[in-house]
């Protein structure tokens, strides 16, 4: 049994919208995040209490048990193009959630996971994106307390980008984009100067010690990059 609160006249999500399942921390902060940015998210829980709460943060939500595949499709989650299942610390609930929806045969399911073990149940049942936030949030943590970079963003295990201060051996001279990947493996790919806005770093520029640029690269080559004294 579903029951559905809505701040619309719609009673099913929008081919659109996005439907979050789990509206704990994860769920919540991924909700207030896209409706900032105009997307309609329809959100899930079974904790009615915790629904109420927050209401503010999703276009249309309901109250109903995940694992019962029937409730899912009373609420048209069989009909979502995009859905989320943000459960974590409940396994089989976030199992038979995932298996549900998979089974509707929505185009683009995303979970989160909360180890190994169940990342890869649920890449088994068919789940097309597994995240894993506390252990990325780790990552990136890991390589900010150095703080030569102030701010870093894991695109793939051996594919990064970071933000830095410009190194001063780089400094007041033009760089040769494609000497500085053959000696480091990274390419800086834009760079912004005080009071201005980013730009392309087009390589005939000659950087400021002020200046803040963004690298690409292996999180290795980056914090090797981030290290060197010398180009």
């Amino acid at each position: 049994m579903a029951k559905l609160f809505s701040h619309t006249p719609s009673h099913k999500p929008l081919d659109s919208a996005v439907t979050v399942i789990g509206l704990g921390r994860f769920g919540l902060a991924l909700a207030r995040e896209l409706t900032s940015y105009g997307v309609e998210v329809f959100g899930i829980d079974d904790n009615e209490k915790l629904v109420r709460e927050h209401t503010g943060e999703c276009t249309d939500f309901a109250v109903a048990d995940t694992t019962d595949p029937q409730a899912l499709a009373q609420l048209g989650v069989d009909e979502s193009r995009c859905v989320v299942i943000g459960i974590g610390s409940d396994l089989e609930a976030s199992i038979l959630t995932a298996s549900n929806v998979v089974e509707f045969g929505v185009p683009n399911i995303w979970a989160k996971a909360d180890s190994d073990a169940h990342a890869r149940i649920l890449k088994q049942i068919g789940v097309h994106h597994v995240v894993r936030p506390e252990r990325d949030t780790g990552r990136r943590v890991a390589h900010l307390l150095g703080e030569r970079f102030e701010d870093f963003a894991e695109v793939d295990a051996d594919f990064g980008v970071i933000k830095m201060v410009t190194p001063r051996s780089l400094c007041g001279r033009e760089i040769d984009a494609e000497k500085l990947w053959n000696r480091c493996s990274v390419h800086i790919v834009a760079v912004k100067s005080p009071g201005g806005s980013w730009r392309p770093f087009l390589g005939h520029e000659r950087l400021q010690a002020s200046d803040l640029i963004v690298v690409s690269g292996s999180p290795m080559r980056l914090e090797q990059f981030s290290q060197q004294q010398s180009f």
